[in-house]
């Protein structure tokens, strides 16, 4: 694999207070920026609405909605007509492969990239039948829901794997990140990597941005 690294900063959010900060905070940190929505049954936690989102046409930055909520098809076109460039959606275990492919095609029918997630829960052969209509795999670290958990030691493995499967395909990883693992991360194959509270909650984002990009090398 050769790919450029990417960290990607979150914004990962409760209250609308909350996000305006974080993601006035991130604009001038990073170029990409991904957003996160919980629904509060996919999921425990429950995020800001999408309502609460900016049009997100108005800035340069490029935008992905991480959505951790059940039913993610009906969210498709509300997404992109808020401005975001990628979705990342989560397939459940044993989930019907046809359902899938259909979310997979309707996103890449607006003009967005697809990714598909898998909790730690989730097997990475769950992936496999996807790998040649996706855009991308994320791979979270830790389970979704809260922010600051310690990364799950068999998202190496499931990096690996998928890796050795398909070694062109863009392999994120989300959750658990931190300046000790990401070099392993990006030695297990990862080239997308997202940064939550070690930047959002820096004193100086830029520079915690700067420092992950330096030991990611």
């Amino acid at each position: 694999m050769d790919k450029k690294i990417k960290i990607i900063p979150t914004v990962f959010a409760e209250k609308k207070k909350e996000f305006d900060e974080k993601f006035n905070k991130l604009l001038d940190v990073s170029n990409e920026i991904q957003i996160d929505f919980m629904d509060g049954k996919f999921v425990h936690g429950k995020s800001v609405k999408l309502s609460d989102v900016p049009n997100l046409k108005r800035y340069d930055n490029r935008f992905e909605a991480h959505l951790m909520i059940n039913n993610p098809e009906k969210w498709i076109k509300r997404v992109k007509n808020k401005g975001f460039c990628k979705v990342i959606f989560h397939i459940k275990k044993n989930g019907k492969g046809s359902e899938i492919r259909k979310i997979i095609n309707e996103i890449q029918k607006q003009d967005m990239e697809a990714f598909v997630a898998i909790n730690p829960e989730t097997r990475e052969e769950e992936v496999f039948p996807f790998l040649s209509q996706v855009n991308g795999v994320l791979i979270m670290g830790v389970h979704p829901g809260k922010e600051s958990q310690k990364l799950i030691h068999k998202t190496f493995y499931k990096i690996e794997n998928i890796r050795r499967r398909n070694p062109d395909l863009d392999i994120q990883v989300d959750g658990g990140v931190s300046p000790k693992n990401i070099r392993y991360l990006v030695i297990s194959g990862a080239n997308i990597i997202n940064t939550g509270s070690f930047v959002s909650n820096s004193f100086n984002p830029k520079l915690a941005l700067r420092e992950l990009y330096k030991l990611s090398k």
